[in-house]
């Protein structure tokens, strides 16, 4: 227990910061904390399924479904909103939400909504949560041929959309949320 112990306090201490930006970036910096909070907690109940190199890749994979379940349980709540009295759905906060003041953020932000779901998902575990290729492969499930390959023809379709005139956003692209299933 004493072990366990150490090993949960040493990934909570190194890496709630990433986590929860992980987190902010996908629910928002309202529900962050709880998101972060559930992270750790489902963390603390596997511990002893944790090995040392694939630490990383664990976390991330575990606050990945953690997000997936939280946005499984907003769309609920809003159908269920919708029918009993016709509500509406309270906007959702992402990453456009925040004000860019830098001018190439903002361009490779707009190209990147453009994207697929996917794509968005693996650029920026890749690129902002400054994960690895096996770290995205444990998180997405993949092999780490699969999810390099990912990477790679993810910069290549967000390199043609920075070199593309302005297009319209991807229907499902309204925040950076991957899909369940890709190919």
């Amino acid at each position: 227990m004493a072990a366990a112990r150490a090993q949960f306090t040493t990934l909570y201490e190194e890496h709630y910061d990433a986590v929860y930006a992980f987190c902010a970036r996908r629910v928002g910096h309202r529900d962050a904390g709880d998101a972060t909070a559930d992270v750790f907690t489902v963390v603390w109940r596997r511990i002893d399924e944790i090995s040392g190199q694939a630490a990383v890749g664990w976390l991330f994979g575990i606050a990945r479904g953690v997000v997936l379940n939280r946005w499984r349980s907003q769309k609920r709540r809003h159908r269920l909103i919708e029918r009993v009295g016709g509500l509406g759905h309270p906007a959702a906060e992402g990453p456009d939400v925040v004000i860019v003041q830098n001018e190439e953020t903002e361009t490779v932000l707009r190209a990147l909504r453009r994207l697929r779901p996917a794509d968005q998902e693996i650029l920026v575990m890749s690129a902002w949560d400054e994960l690895t290729g096996p770290q995205i492969a444990q998180a997405l499930g993949i092999s780490v041929a699969a999810a390099d390959q990912r990477i790679h023809r993810a910069k290549k379709r967000l390199a043609r959309a920075l070199g593309s005139s302005p297009a319209p956003v991807h229907p499902r692209a309204g925040g950076i949320e991957p899909e369940g299933g890709e190919a």
